[in-house]
């Protein structure tokens, strides 16, 4: 009786408090350590960020830790005279997301769907100036992707973005917005599908429907004073309330506004406003995503200026525009 008791014991004293997920930790300059994830992370992730211009190329890679939201993506678009390229891998056992010695990340030379693409950052879009790309993967789509922060600090340099991609999301569409907030994806499979005039909020139709907006706490963001409410625009036909604890470690960050289906189940939520231990839910009548009582919201008007929280495409094109700061998705 005494040996088992005797392992026991050593069990307990020689195994760690934590077990969390453990990946590889790897910046952009190739340092690379082991990690262990925050509650919460559950997948380990590689992503590469590779650009071509003529027949000069670049690539960065990194790897680190994912919150369980995450899922494979790629996408690929036009700005200046670049080509850039991102591409997103997850897993989810221990060091899943190690380097492999001697190979080189593969980037597919074939051709496959052809897109209209143009990026805000050399406005492109908003000029009308779509140019020509070829996907280089199967299965990917023509995107449109509008990102719109009004908010304080956010950046607005790509607003909006085409190219080809496989993102989740599509086919959608699959958008939100609110008083300071646009979010839209729209994914097609035609030749040059993704073309035309820039999506405008404002030139979509009102559907009817009429939500409760605001981003932030109850004493800032989504105060008494700062929640509105706004009529629903084009396919966004749900009112949509979300908790959880964001990016700087608040546990009480509230969003809500009008969204369309697909933003029910969460996904797009958590990596919009970087957001985990999220709770979502979603209703279809007007003013269903009601505050609590004690809260007496006003109609009409914006929200004032929060804090900057990146969404995860304005983060992954602001990143591959200015060569710089922490890569994507993180």
């Amino acid at each position: 009786m005494g040996c088992p008791l005797l392992l026991l014991l050593l069990v307990q004293i020689c195994v760690p408090a934590s077990w969390g997920l453990q990946c590889m930790l790897c910046k952009r300059t190739g340092n690379c350590k082991v990690e262990e994830c925050a509650p919460g992370q559950d997948f380990c992730r590689t992503t590469i960020l590779h650009t071509r211009e003529g027949g000069e190329e670049l690539e960065v890679v990194e790897r680190g830790c994912a919150h369980p939201e995450k899922t494979n993506r790629t996408m690929s678009y036009r700005t200046d005279l670049q080509i850039v390229t991102l591409t997103e891998a997850v897993c989810g056992s221990n060091l899943c997301n190690r380097p492999s010695p001697g190979r080189a990340p593969f980037f597919p030379r074939s051709r496959y769907l052809e897109c209209a693409s143009c990026a805000s950052s050399d406005l492109s879009c908003e000029r009308g100036w779509d140019r020509s790309l070829q996907c280089r993967n199967p299965g990917e789509q023509c995107l449109d992707v509008v990102t719109h922060r009004s908010l304080e600090g956010s950046p607005g340099d790509e607003r909006h973005t085409r190219g080809c991609g496989k993102l989740p999301g599509c086919p959608g569409p699959t958008g939100f917005h609110n008083n300071h907030t646009f979010h839209f994806l729209r994914c097609c499979n035609t030749t040059k599908c993704n073309g035309g005039p820039v999506l405008d909020l404002q030139k979509l139709p009102p559907n009817g429907l009429q939500c409760y907006s605001c981003e932030g706490n109850s004493t800032h963001g989504c105060s008494a004073n700062e929640t509105a409410l706004i009529s629903c625009r084009g396919p966004m036909n749900q009112c949509l309330e979300a908790t959880g604890t964001n990016g700087l470690g608040n546990p009480s960050y509230t969003v809500r506004g009008c969204a369309t289906p697909s933003w029910c189940q969460g996904l797009h939520v958590a990596e919009a406003f970087s957001l985990t231990h999220l709770n979502v839910s979603c209703c279809t009548g007007n003013s269903c995503n009601q505050p609590a009582l004690d809260v007496r919201p006003r109609t009409g008007g914006a929200t004032r200026p929060d804090p900057a929280y990146f969404s995860f495409f304005v983060t992954l094109l602001m990143t591959a525009r200015l060569w710089g700061g922490t890569l994507l998705w993180t």
